[in-house]
């Protein structure tokens, strides 16, 4: 099988009664035998007497993107289906989906009687041919907020996904799954040739339980010539059904502030005492200075009771110092939206299940457009955040979030798998080691940690990271002299996430005071778009330096966001996507002369000029710097 370019082609093996399956592209190697498979307490799905292939078919279409990085999508691949009979005549069927951009597969177990099964291994393997550069995090069956490693694929002992490597043709590949419901998130574990699946497994042990037909999610193999291609790859979002939601127009892209960083450096709390944060009064104050600088939506966390011990948490019962109906009325007023927040400290099975229909109803009732969810702690009934339990739990937050029209961000979440094309209201997640770091932990994000998320944790979808930091040093103000914690990036690279860190939510993390002392860069906050008609990566290297440039969706203007990590360096751009015959008018956030994210970081300088298709741009980013580009068409 091939792909549509014929570039990718993928070998089914059956040899010695198991299935195998080899990955090459242009004739290289990629994936080497691997294994295929199933074993349940039921019966085996590894050993087979007889396969077949019953059918192939191909597909070359094209879809639209309610809100992302790109308006059209292109779905084009060729497929093939095999059926895999056991000496009891127990049957697989295994799909396989080939596309430019990469290879996927799945598993079915057709169980037309509906018993129970369950599912005790999955034997996927990927192999590879060498010891490829690996970029991964261990993989915690709780969480995803860790820093990235960066080794020899030999020296990964396990790890989630989207984990990526870079082999020795420059050659990427990204080993990530797509439509993960109703079954077990899939980790990944050395096997000294590669990495076997790991599923999530549920307190018992057991791996998936299902009454009636089993389908896997698809697992992916990203394939692209450069880092660049990685990024670019529309397959997660491909192997997703279409959106299921009948009316759309509720669902709201925006740029938000929040009464949550404040908590981070401790001048507020979420509790209610003399430094509760969530009262009507500060989230008026907040409203003002956001409504008056465009910003659609207000975060207000703390709000509900629960807080002081982190338990009998309330998701419909606010502070009596806390106003809901109040505020968010006086956010109508103003064109905001409050965003709701419910934080569930890990109580998800006792306490916020029972709770949540009527916790949805009441932001309904309200016309709180979306809300955010928080998963801190241990899950209460004893499974993993990552398992087939919570996975049905989230899926049933977004069932409920389209039932009353309340869209999602999920912190604390399962991976995205790309959804959000079945569901758009699931707008981001957080799933990463975020800004928050920055405020108290140590080690800090250094600077590579957000050169290296767009190839790693950003294949899977958006990300609610929370920019924005105009402060990069606490101690002495907010924390005692010497406390190493800091944001270590320059003020330019704050700009520039927000066109190199993709979500349809974006926030500006800090507090009003702090944007007040630097005007003329908060601009570029205030006005960089959220849905995105059109993007290209620029150039790219894992790590070390990415550039990539976004068209708005509603206007003809075009945003460009660079970043670099510790190491200064001088890049080449050359704007021959804009469009022909039309002058534009540059405006350049970017570092100053002497600008280093630990030495100098609000060294800064803004540049406007005339530019046109084809013109070449020169940008110096700083170590641990960035520069944030908007290009203005004026002739329309």
């Amino acid at each position: 099988m091939n792909s549509p370019d014929n570039k990718n082609e993928v070998k089914v093996i059956f040899t010695g009664g198991k299935l195998f399956y080899e990955i090459k592209r242009e004739g290289e190697t990629l994936i080497t035998k691997s294994s295929l498979g199933l074993t349940f307490k039921q019966f085996d799905l590894s050993q087979f007497k007889q396969v077949k292939q019953v059918s192939t078919n191909s597909v070359n279409e094209k879809w639209e993107m309610i809100w992302g990085e790109q308006k059209e999508v292109v779905n084009n691949y060729h497929e093939a289906q095999w059926n895999a009979l056991t000496k009891n005549k127990d049957k697989l069927v295994l799909e396989f989906r080939i596309f430019n951009d990469g290879v996927s597969f799945r598993y079915k177990v057709l169980n037309d009687e509906g018993k129970h099964l369950d599912l005790l291994d999955e034997k996927t393997d990927f192999n590879l041919p060498e010891n490829p550069v690996t970029w991964w995090i261990h993989a915690d069956y709780d969480s995803y907020e860790l820093l990235y490693q960066k080794t020899q694929l030999s020296e990964v002992d396990s790890a989630h996904t989207p984990m990526t490597m870079e082999l020795n043709s420059g050659v990427h590949v990204s080993i990530h799954e797509a439509a993960l419901i109703d079954y077990a998130s899939m980790t990944l574990k050395n096997n000294g040739q590669g990495v076997d699946c790991d599923l999530v497994p549920w307190a018992d042990g057991i791996k998936v339980k299902k009454d009636g037909d089993l389908i896997s999610p698809w697992r992916t193999v990203i394939i692209g010539d450069n880092a660049g291609d990685l990024v670019e790859s529309t397959m997660v979002l491909n192997l997703n059904k279409p959106n299921v939601l009948k009316e759309t127009d509720w669902i709201q892209p925006m740029r938000y502030m929040g009464i949550w960083w404040d908590m981070h450096l401790n001048t507020r709390g979420w509790k209610k005492d003399e430094k509760h944060g969530a009262t009507t009064e500060y989230a008026k104050e907040y409203i003002d200075f956001a409504s008056k600088n465009g910003f659609e939506g207000l975060l207000v966390e703390g709000w509900n009771i629960g807080w002081e011990k982190w338990d009998n948490w309330n998701f419909t019962e606010a502070y009596d110092d806390f106003d809901i109906e109040e505020v968010q009325r006086y956010a109508q007023e103003n064109g905001m939206t409050l965003i709701g927040h419910h934080e569930t400290g890990g109580k998800v099975a006792y306490q916020y299940e029972p709770q949540m229909e009527e916790a949805f109803k009441l932001y309904h009732r309200l016309g709180i457009k979306a809300v955010k969810t928080g998963y801190v702690g241990k899950i209460d009934n004893g499974e993993y955040h990552h398992g087939q339990w919570m996975v049905n739990h989230y899926q049933r937050v977004v069932d409920l979030g389209a039932k009353y029209k309340v869209a999602i961000i999920a912190h604390e979440p399962i991976k995205a798998t790309g959804l959000r094309r079945t569901y758009p209201h699931f707008l981001a997640r957080e799933g990463v080691r975020g800004q928050e770091y920055n405020a108290w932990a140590y080690p800090s994000n250094p600077p590579e940690h957000t050169v290296i998320l767009p190839f790693t944790r950003g294949l899977a979808g958006p990300i609610d990271f929370t920019p924005g930091a105009f402060r990069m040093t606490f101690d002495g103000t907010y924390r005692e002299e010497g406390y190493p914690s800091r944001v270590s990036t320059t003020l330019a690279k704050q700009l520039a996430l927000y066109v190199t860190m993709y979500s349809p939510v974006q926030m500006a993390c800090d507090l009003p005071k702090h944007y007040e002392e630097f005007p003329e860069m908060f601009q570029f906050i205030t006005h960089v778009p959220v849905n995105w008609e059109e993007s290209k990566v620029l150039n790219a290297s894992i790590g070390e330096y990415y550039t990539v440039a976004r068209k708005d969706m509603d206007t003809p203007n075009w945003y460009i966001g660079s970043i670099t990590n510790e190491n200064s360096r001088e890049l080449t751009i050359q704007l021959d996507f804009l469009e022909e015959g039309k002058m534009y008018q540059m405006t350049h956030f970017e570092d100053g002369e002497n600008a280093d994210w630990e030495f100098e970081p609000y060294n800064y300088r803004i540049s406007n000029k005339m530019v046109k298709k084809g013109d070449t741009v020169q940008l110096s980013l700083a170590p641990g710097g960035g520069t944030a580009i908007r290009l203005e068409q004026i002739n329309r």
